[in-house]
Formats: C-alpha cells, structure tokens, sequence
C-alpha cells in the first residue's frame, strides 16, 4: 500500500520542485538524469511504504535525500559553466560562486524540506481528509474498484461523514498521535547531518584567494565530495534498518541481512584511508547480499505458512465439534450455522490432509517433521507461536491421529477440546512479548511513550496457559 498523499507530498513535494526547476531551465546531461532517477525511486518508495518509519528508513539507508540534493547542484553548476561560452568569457570566479550559491541553496532546501514536512504534519486534519473522502464519493457513481455503480444519496452521505468523524475521535481518544508523524520525520531525517558535508564544502569554497580548480582538487583529495554524497547518513539508515529488524523480526534472515549490510558498509570503508566506502562497490555488495538472501527469506516464508496453516486447520476442525462452534465466527455470519458447522466437521479432514501432502512432496517435510524444524524452534523461542505449548501437544496427541478424510473426533477429545477453548489455554501466554520488545526499541527512538500514542497500548493475552518450555517439548 503507498504512503498516505498527506505524508509523500510533504516529504516530496520540494525534491519534485526541484525537478520541476531544472526542466523548466531546459537542463540536460548525466546529473540531470541521476538527479530524475533518484526522484523516481523517492516516489516508487511512496507508492510501496505504508508505514512513514519503514519508508524513511529506505530513504536513509539509500541517502536518497543527499544524491537528489548533490545532483541538483551539479545540475545548476553545469548550467553557470555552460553560460560561461568559450574560453574567452570564463569566469573563474563567477563559476565558483555559482557552484557555492547551489550548494547554499541546497542546504536551505534541505532544511526548509524537513521543516515543512514536520509542519504538515502537525497540521494534518484526519477529519477534513475523512469529509474529502466522503465528498468524492458523493461525486462518483461508479466504484473505481469494484467498477460498480454506487447510490450515494445526500443522506447516505451525511451519516458516513457522522461516523466517520465518531471513529477518528474514539481513535485519537486512545491514540492522540494516531495521525501526527511529526517526531518521527523530526528523527529520521538528519538534516543537521545531510547539511554539514555540504557546508563544510561551502566553507572551504569561501577560504580567502580559493580558485574554482583548487577547490575540485581539494575537495576530492580530502574525500569531501564522497561526504556530499551522505554515506555518514546512509549508514545510519542502515544501522536503523538493522536495529529494527533486530526489535521485530519476521524471519532470522531478514535480520542476518540486514546486519550483513551494515558490516559490508563498515569494511568497505575500513579499506579507504577515508574511512567512507566506495558507493559503487558499496551498492554492488548490497545487491548481492539481497540476492543471497531471497531464496532463503523466500523458502521460509513459504514453510512457514503451509505449518502454520495445517495447525490452524486442525485447531478449527477440533473447534468446529464443540457445542459453542455454532456461536462462534465465522459460522455464526453463515445463513445457516449449524450447517456450516457440519460442513468444516465433514470437509476439513480432507484439506488438511492434502496440504500435508503438498508440504511432503515439495519440501519433503510430514506433520511430525513440522516440530523439528528451525522455523518452528525460531517461532517458540521468539515467542511468535500463537499456541501454547500445551495446545500443540494436544492437537498432535489426540487431534491429528483421528484426522482422516470421513472421519470424525471422538467425545472424550471434543470435551477436552471444549475445556481448552473455555478455559483459555489454546493461545501462548507469552505472545505479547515481542511487541512489548519492539515498543522499547521504538520509544528510545523516538520518545518515552511514543508507541503508545500513535499506535495504543496492545491488548493483554487472554491466556491461562503455561509459558513454553522447549526444553521440555518432547516433539522436538
């Protein structure tokens, strides 16, 4: 999903009058390029990032805002050269200071970009965009999704926009910063780092008798152009991403990826008496380490999901023979219950068995296998295992034996089954905990109690199982 309009187009919206600048000025060349390729990849993030942190994150670690800015400055340096003409009209002077004005005005740009995001949103309004939502409906017949019509009557309207503005209250009653992005954009964009490579530039540029060519070849012997291009920062950006992954993994190897990133960026720069990296080689090796890691975050994910989802089959199956079963959802939304009770008692048997075939013939991995597994061992340990440890040895114990296509479970199971739901032991007890370790990570990032306040307290685990003991798991 993209990033909400309100956040893009104040994180964007001067980078794209920036381009805008330099193709009303009819410029061209290879920085020009650069300079619309890396606006390209800003708006692809916008389209791709939901999440404003995730989204600034890229943007850090790729030091998106330094290339877009440094582009732009040798876009203008070249056009000032250019005017120039022959050799009989340059100007030595004229071109540094030209060179020195778009750096300046690249710093105040930078500046300027973050404070206007932050300020926009200070004042973003989540009930105007709700009442500009509801008025474009109201304008539109036809629903651009589904492609249907839609009758959208003055009333109809009315109460949406009622509701509407009810939800957005309850919503910022508990969460207060729901809608306000303003500490984090404040945090992620450095601008104070972004700037000084670039001001120390300036500085060297404006020492007393400095020339235009002593000041390209000083640049370049004290490494400071390699500096404007914001490695100081990109590291940072992929410190955060590694730190991040670290607070809230979904998988071991989207951390190990990360972190290998941020070592690769640290060698990199160990192997230059500037101690910052060659961006090339740099980008290189971060392309390759993605391509390592695809297949395996990949074959992960994918076994993961066929386990996770033979379980939950079978824990809905044994639900689905409790005298409760016709109360609960989703049979209860069926026209029908009961009758859709029988149905999931009289089919699921069947799925299940199929998706356990599935998992043997192309990963070669039985039901049994299932608890054996890293990814299984990873879930338990990092406490993202929905079911209690109990619950499992139950559903392997005296579930999964009687799962055959026809058949059916035994009462003395459903009364077992009946007393785990009623007595709250299905769900692991200790499944909030990498939330609560993602809300410390978050808070010392950007405030004590952040999370909270945009997000909302997570609610308790209705749980009155024990914890896991792997040690004790005897499937293992």
């Amino acid at each position: 999903m993209p990033l909400d309009p309100m956040l893009s187009n104040a994180m964007l919206g001067t980078f794209r009058n920036m381009a805008q600048e330099i193709k009303d000025k009819n410029l061209s060349g290879e920085d020009v390029d650069k300079m619309n390729a890396t606006l390209a990849r800003m708006e692809e993030l916008a389209q791709t990032n939901d999440d404003m942190n995730a989204f600034n994150g890229t943007m850090m670690q790729e030091a998106l805002y330094t290339k877009f800015s440094d582009f732009y400055g040798r876009a203008l340096s070249a056009e000032a050269q250019s005017k120039q003409g022959g050799a009989e009209d340059y100007d030595d002077a004229a071109i540094l200071k030209i060179s020195l004005d778009a750096l300046r005005d690249t710093v105040k740009r930078i500046k300027d970009s973050k404070q206007e995001a932050i300020q926009m949103s200070k004042d973003y309004d989540p009930k105007a965009a709700a009442e500009q939502t509801m008025d474009s409906l109201s304008r539109n017949e036809i629903d651009s999704e589904t492609g249907r019509n839609i009758d959208r009557s003055e009333e109809g309207i009315k109460k949406l926009k009622e509701n509407s503005i009810i939800l957005i209250d309850e919503e910022l009653e508990e969460k207060p910063n729901a809608y306000n992005n303003s500490v984090e954009i404040d945090v992620l964009i450095n601008d104070e780092g972004l700037c000084k490579p670039i001001e120390e530039l300036i500085a060297l540029g404006e020492q007393e008798g400095m020339t235009l060519p002593r000041f390209l070849r000083l640049q370049i012997e004290k490494g400071m152009d390699k500096a404007m291009e914001g490695l100081v920062i990109q590291r940072e950006g992929q410190e955060f991403l590694a730190e991040w992954n670290k607070a809230l993994p979904s998988s071991p190897w989207y951390t190990e990826k990360e972190i290998r990133k941020l070592e690769l960026f640290d060698y990199l720069a160990s192997l230059s008496p500037l101690k910052l990296p060659n961006t090339d080689e740099l980008s290189f090796g971060n392309r390759r380490i993605d391509y390592e890691y695809e297949p395996k975050i990949i074959l992960w994910q994918e076994i993961v999901r066929r386990w996770e989802d033979i379980l939950w089959n079978l824990s809905f199956w044994s639900l689905a023979y409790t005298p409760i079963a016709p109360r609960l959802k989703p049979w209860c939304l069926a026209a029908d219950p009961k009758k859709a009770v029988i149905r999931t008692q009289d089919t699921a048997p069947g799925i299940i068995v199929q998706k356990e075939n599935l998992l043997k013939k192309y990963f070669d991995i039985s039901f049994m296998d299932i608890f054996k597994l890293d990814s299984f061992e990873w879930k338990v340990k990092n406490h993202f295992l929905g079911d209690s440890q109990e619950f499992v040895v139950f559903l392997i114990e005296e579930v999964y034996p009687h799962c055959r296509p026809f058949n059916h479970i035994p009462e003395d199971v459903i009364t077992k089954r009946q007393a785990m739901y009623s007595e709250k032991k299905e769900i692991n007890p200790e499944l909030r905990k990498p939330i609560e370790k993602f809300i410390a990570f978050y808070d010392t990032k950007f405030g004590e109690g952040r999370y909270v306040s945009k997000y909302g307290n997570p609610d308790p685990i209705p749980s009155n199982a024990a914890p896991w003991n792997w040690e004790s798991f005897k499937y293992k």
